[in-house]
């Protein structure tokens, strides 16, 4: 796409003929943003601090003289010797005027993708953490197991389970979620739930029903 091209090679001025003067950009923190803000942004950030690459799994919805276009796409930041990826999720709203497409909205939000890595520990305590844990009554139950000398995660209405990969002996990550899960006992040593940690310092306290 000749939008996405242009920016990709800082020539902001050719990238403006594709943008409406008052197009809305949201930013993945939230932030709104005008066209004259992106560019004086992104306009002078060399290519590899900021770039994307692999958009995919699009999804357009043309209403007369309006699209509107979602996909995926790979964000990769350059600092010093690391690149942090990001896997995002975009939305744009084109309209079209004198017989061209112009981009009026863009937001951005990123995926859960987390990219720990798993350390070793004793697999044989994980026996203690099968059974069903339940967020809420109303919520689908979670039910725990071992399988393989690994431990697994998965809900009532999904098909397929979810690998806790360990942090610690008692706390767990899956791929497809920022967060972190602590197994909790009681007294006598029993698990009685676990911790949910949000990404962003919130928990939740998740039950043990069976």
């Amino acid at each position: 796409m000749a939008l996405r091209d242009t920016a990709l090679r800082r020539d902001m001025a050719a990238w403006s003929h594709y943008v409406a003067d008052d197009c809305i950009f949201s930013t993945d923190d939230g932030v709104l943003e005008t066209k004259a803000q992106f560019i004086e942004h992104v306009g002078k950030l060399p290519p590899e601090y900021d770039r994307s690459v692999n958009p995919r799994d699009y999804v357009i919805h043309v209403y007369r003289s309006t699209a509107v276009i979602n996909f995926r796409l790979t964000g990769h930041e350059q600092f010093t010797d690391t690149d942090i990826v990001s896997e995002e999720r975009q939305t744009e709203t084109y309209v079209k005027q004198s017989g061209s497409w112009r981009l009026v909205a863009r937001h951005w939000g990123l995926l859960p993708v987390n990219f720990r890595k798993p350390v070793a520990v004793d697999a044989t305590v994980y026996k203690d953490y099968v059974g069903q844990y339940q967020w809420r009554p109303l919520d689908d139950v979670e039910k725990v197991s071992v399988k393989d000398g690994k431990l697994w995660s998965r809900f009532s209405k999904e098909k397929e389970d979810d690998e806790y990969l360990p942090l610690s002996s008692d706390t767990f990550f899956v791929k497809d979620d920022v967060g972190s899960v602590t197994f909790v006992r009681d007294a006598q040593g029993h698990v009685t739930g676990y911790t949910y940690h949000r990404w962003d310092g919130q928990e939740i306290h998740v039950k043990r029903i069976q």
